[in-house]
């Protein structure tokens, strides 16, 4: 995997849990610990854009439902 770097300034409290972390072996390193940060971050974001999309499409087959119903009632 191809890897970039970035900097990210964070909050002196964040690197201090993030340091505890790694001081109770959760993660090896500060990138480390980041980088599942994000990983996880991108998984809850994209979860939620999927649950739109499909909320998205139900409204759209109601609203066609809805369309096909009102020619039943104009009759």
């Amino acid at each position: 995997m191809e890897t970039q770097r970035v900097t990210v300034r964070l909050p002196v409290h964040q690197i201090r849990a993030i340091d505890t972390f790694i001081r109770l072996g959760e993660f090896a390193s500060r990138s480390e610990a980041i980088r599942a940060a994000v990983s996880g971050l991108i998984q809850q974001i994209t979860e939620q854009v999927y649950e739109r999309a499909e909320t998205l499409k139900k409204i759209q087959q109601l609203e066609a439902y809805t369309t096909q119903l009102e020619k039943f009632r104009e009759k």
